[in-house]
Order: structure tokens, then sequence, then C-alpha cells
């Protein structure tokens, strides 16, 4: 099972619908039709790097507000510092528990 399908599974669980995208560009196709209540994104992508995608959310007004959470095997003190930096709410370093993801995203979904 890919990691997006597991983090999918224990999303879909607690009732949250999730769509998905493998790469930026999937991201930006599917945010051109569907405002999403919180984005989760890699640093390491195929196509264009997961930061770069958040400073997209957070340049473009109608997507500015999205909270967005970085999840990273990239866990050095800068790697936090330069996803923070970039425009994101938080971040998650993998691996993580199913109780973290939740503890994580539960505030910013409240605040939608």
């Amino acid at each position: 099972m890919s990691f997006c399908q597991v983090v999918k599974e224990i999303l879909s669980i607690d009732g949250l619908v999730v769509l998905e995208a493998h790469s930026v560009t999937q991201a930006l196709a599917a945010l051109a039709h569907q405002t999403p209540d919180l984005v989760l994104t890699d640093v390491m992508m195929p196509d264009i790097d997961g930061l770069d995608l958040i400073r997209s959310l957070r340049s473009e007004p109608s997507w500015s507000r999205i909270p967005a959470v970085v999840v990273s095997a990239r866990v050095l003190e800068e790697d936090r510092a330069a996803a923070l930096l970039a425009g994101a709410n938080a971040f998650l370093p993998k691996p993580f528990s199913a109780r973290e993801l939740r503890e994580t995203i539960r505030p910013l979904l409240s605040s939608v």
C-alpha cells in the first residue's frame, strides 16, 4: 500500500473526503476545480517540490487561506524552517502515526 493510500485510509476512517494528487502539477489542476479544506504535501515530489506548491497556494488569493501541512522524511530543523517559511501551517516528520496525523490536522480543520 502506498503512502498516499495509507493516509487516505486513515483520514477516510475519520469521515474526511480525500482527493489524491501524485504531483504538484496534478494538485494544481485539481485546485482549479475544487478548493479543499486542507492540503497535505511532501517536500519531495516527482515534478516540482511541495514547498513550491505551498508558495503557489499562498500567492493565489482564492487558495491563500487553505491550511497546508508538509509531511517529509527530511527532518532537520532547517527543513522544518523552510516549510514554515514557504507558508506551511504545520510540519509533520515521517514516519508518523495515525494519532500524530490526526493531532496535526484536527486544529487546522476546525479553523476552516
